[in-house]
């Protein structure tokens, strides 16, 4: 139940940290991302472009969260399998 606990708080805690570094790195991406390539300010519809921005900042965001997860599990095993080995059996 203990092993549980921990690979839980990793994924927990890897989970956050990609939504933080996504939500940190994303609005820069998007407004990249949607830039004309003159340069110059596009005709467009401001609240067609509003939405769209706020449903790829939150598509972003879910990937993070589940890649994040993904990673923190596969951290969290490791972790675990590598404090196993190090605890010497009892003679």
């Amino acid at each position: 139940m203990a092993h549980l606990r921990v690979v839980a708080t990793f994924i927990v805690a890897f989970a956050l940290l990609a939504v933080l570094g996504v939500s940190w790195a994303g609005p820069g991406y998007i407004s990249w991302d949607n830039t004309p390539g003159s340069g110059t300010a596009a005709m467009c519809l401001c609240s067609t472009q509003a939405l769209q921005g706020a449903q790829m900042m939150i598509s972003y965001q879910m990937r993070g969260c589940a890649v994040g997860a993904l990673l923190g599990a596969i951290a969290g095993i490791a972790f675990v399998v590598i404090r196993r080995k190090k605890v010497a059996p009892a003679a």
